[in-house]
């Protein structure tokens, strides 16, 4: 046998199932011994007939035509069965006729039966069968019956071959998915993210492969993970090489200009204030795809917007833009999360509005409630970006390039999307009708 067979629940089940088996064909062999009399053998309800036809028939030849006749109707039958009769003459008077045969409706076979007969020449004559050695002679012919468990030997080899191929098809049949799911996570545990198991077990249609296509879409959400994860570690070892190349050339301008001191003193701090922010940056949006945030409670979306956007308004006095809040002041927009990356996240979005917005320009924030979800749109009126592009926007370190992009690293909208996913929403975009971009947020709305 192959190393898949000698899993511990295969033989469990196989055991088990046949064991089962057995007991069952052995219990249900007993119930139909123990009910009733007519379900005596078959052999002794043979013998019953037998006997009672052969005496019957010697009985009435012997009254209705005497010893001669009896003796010609023996002479034609086979020697096996003319054996077992006997007839003997009664010198003594008995009263009793030809009758039937009351010692063979007992439930166990005597071993003779005998009757008495008044002949055709008015004596009277003893019949006797030996049924004890017609019992004998016809085990002796058959062989030996042997038993076990109170189950005959063909019964118990059907039940017991039966029950070991009915109990082997099940035991493999819910088996093999285990092993194949063995194997694959296995194969995942040793960096193989390849591995698909519904193709194998699409054919069962049972629960066992609808457990495959979960396996199969976890697998595919690993990898989607994993490659994101390298991705964003390559997009970040890209982007920290820049200021670290800018710092050492500062340090080393330093010590070769001493007269120069101060302008690389300022660059550093100029190149250590973005390593911060971009520092800070990647820590909130690792903490915004956490599934599971210490700091989630309820909070009003509304209170939480205006505060943002009375620091946008202060923000948006330089560059000359115009915030507009369109909103229904007395509904509730209760929101459950931690209110910490929810405004972040809101913050984001309207800062990005604000620089891609030019001096004199608008940007609209909407808010309000439809069907269970809380609804927060920002829209400006900037250059909007490319069709083919909008699906990526929210990728890490991917930057529309604009002049009014600033020197951002690509990361507040990605931000957005891991903020609102955590929170079971959705964030999209899409360029508006005059212009500029859209970007809409959905929370669920939470009524306390």
């Amino acid at each position: 046998m192959t190393a898949g067979f000698r899993g511990l629940l295969f033989w469990k089940i196989l055991l088990g199932f046949w064991l089962t088996f057995l007991l069952m064909s052995q219990l249900l062999w007993l119930g139909f011994s123990l009910y009733g009399k007519h379900h005596e053998p078959p052999e002794n309800q043979s013998t019953r007939r037998i006997v009672h036809l052969q005496m019957s028939s010697a009985g009435s030849v012997l009254k209705h035509g005497g010893l001669p006749a009896l003796n010609a109707m023996l002479a034609d039958w086979p020697a096996s069965e003319r054996r077992y009769i006997t007839v003997e003459p009664v010198d003594a008077p008995v009263q009793e006729r030809l009758r039937s045969i009351p010692e063979l409706d007992s439930d166990e076979l005597p071993e003779a039966v005998v009757a008495w007969v008044n002949g055709a020449d008015g004596r009277e004559y003893r019949l006797r069968y030996d049924v004890r050695r017609l019992l004998q002679e016809s085990k002796k012919g058959r062989g030996p019956q042997r038993h076990f468990l109170n189950v005959p030997e063909p019964l118990l080899v059907m039940a017991g071959f039966g029950g070991l191929l009915f109990s082997f098809l099940l035991a493999w049949n819910l088996t093999r998915p285990m092993r194949l799911l063995r194997n694959g996570f296995d194969r995942i545990a040793k960096g193989d993210l390849s591995v698909r198991l519904f193709p194998q077990m699409r054919r069962r249609h049972d629960e066992l492969s609808a457990m495959a296509r979960d396996f199969d879409a976890m697998v595919e959400r690993l990898s989607v993970l994993v490659r994101a994860r390298e991705e964003l570690l390559h997009d970040v070892s890209h982007e920290l090489r820049s200021p670290l190349a800018r710092l050492q050339l500062a340090t080393g301008l330093a010590r070769q200009t001493p007269a120069s001191i101060s302008q690389s003193l300022d660059r550093i701090d100029e190149e250590a204030r973005r390593l911060d922010k971009m520092i800070g940056e990647l820590l909130t949006l690792s903490r915004a795809g956490q599934e599971i945030m210490p700091g989630e409670h309820y909070f009003d979306l509304l209170g939480l917007l205006e505060a943002v956007v009375n620091d946008a308004r202060y923000e948006a006095q330089i560059p000359g833009v115009d915030i507009l809040l369109d909103t229904d002041m007395s509904a509730d927009y209760t929101v459950k999360g931690d209110a910490g990356l929810i405004r972040s996240a809101v913050e984001n979005v309207i800062r990005n509005a604000l620089r891609f917005s030019a001096h004199g320009k608008q940007v609209k924030i909407s808010l309000w409630q439809e069907n269970g979800w809380l609804i927060l749109t920002v829209s400006d009126r900037g250059p909007g970006v490319d069709p083919d592009k909008l699906s990526s926007i929210f990728d890490p370190f991917v930057r529309v390039n604009s002049p009014l992009s600033g020197k951002g690293y690509g990361l507040g909208l990605s931000i957005v999307r891991k903020v609102v996913l955590a929170h079971h929403g959705e964030v999209t975009a899409q360029n508006g009708r005059k212009g500029g971009l859209v970007l809409t947020m959905r929370l669920p709305h939470w009524v306390v």
